[in-house]
């Protein structure tokens, strides 16, 4: 499978894995409550395959449809202009968009190229996020700071 982890300052509950179907490597999505103070994110962090396959984000927008607090985050593999990015921000908001509406070119990082994605519910409100230039790995990291 392809290598996902989700890390918290704050205890994570109910963590479970959950696979979608895949061509070649094996992929998966971690679902798991995250509490701080009196507020409960349902917290998902993936890696879809090359080019992000719709079936594989169908599978985790169907898991996530009716849940509150939601941050969705991850390698998704597809670009703002995919129809799988459409799909999702039908539903939840990216969260980079929300800081920066005109898109920000000055964190070089060429915004249409992002696959790297942190998506939320409505109504987030999000205090920063960046793109982190440095060669983390293939592509650009993704930093977002949100308020609650």
């Amino acid at each position: 499978t392809f290598g996902i982890a989700l890390l918290s300052r704050y205890p994570i509950d109910s963590p479970r894995t959950f696979y979608m179907h895949s061509e070649g490597e094996q992929t998966a999505t971690i679902e798991a409550q995250i509490s701080v103070g009196d507020r409960t994110f349902n917290v998902f962090v993936t890696h879809l395959g090359n080019s992000g396959p719709i079936v594989q984000q169908e599978a985790i927008l169907r898991d996530l449809r009716d849940k509150a607090n939601v941050i969705a985050m991850g390698d998704f593999n597809f670009r703002p202009d995919t129809d799988q990015y459409r799909l999702t921000t039908s539903i939840l908001d990216d969260a980079w968009l929300l800081k920066w509406p005109q898109g920000n070119d000055g964190q070089g990082v060429d915004p249409v190229d992002r696959i790297d994605h942190i998506f939320v519910s409505p109504g987030t409100s999000v205090l920063d996020s960046r793109y982190l230039a440095d060669p983390q790995s293939d592509h650009p990291a993704m930093t977002t700071t949100i308020e609650w």
